[in-house]
């Protein structure tokens, strides 16, 4: 029935919640699992003067990418297929990018992210995702210790 899972993680509890919940489902269909971590555009940085803020930025940001993923590939004990994916940019843009050109059948997310007062201004990225994807949403609201 599913054969791609998309699974966003963006280093929060939910996230990594939301992954073992995927982490079951692909298991159950014999899914591929991919895993997707957006950061944030540097751009938003670059309007200052010099380029340490920007440098110094983009290299803790993919740092900071690294140690989501290698989080997430602890936190899964799957042995099915597994990829991992990196992008810059809005995270529900690029969720919503990411389902459609690797061509995912269900797009696993959690209910709260990272965000938390801007939540409230911007509406959430489980919000977005959910109403703009093409495929099914799974919103995973089921607490866990990981």
């Amino acid at each position: 029935m599913f054969q791609k899972i998309l699974v966003p993680i963006d280093g929060s509890q939910d996230s990594y919640c939301a992954l073992k919940e995927a982490e079951l489902l692909a298991e159950s269909f014999d899914s591929k699992m991919i895993i997707l971590t957006v950061l944030t555009d540097a751009n938003v940085i670059e309007h200052y003067p010099g380029n340490f803020l920007s440098t110094d930025f983009k290299k803790a940001q993919a740092q900071r990418g690294e140690k989501i993923l290698n989080k997430a590939m602890e936190t899964i004990e799957t042995k099915g297929e597994v990829e991992t994916c990196v992008r810059v940019g809005r995270a529900s843009e690029e969720i919503l990018k990411c389902a459609e050109e690797k061509d995912v059948d269900l797009i696993v997310i959690g209910s709260r992210g990272l965000g938390g007062f801007s939540r409230t201004l911007l509406g959430s990225v489980s919000d977005k995702v959910l109403n703009a994807a093409k495929v099914p949403v799974l919103v995973n609201k089921v607490n866990c210790r990981i």
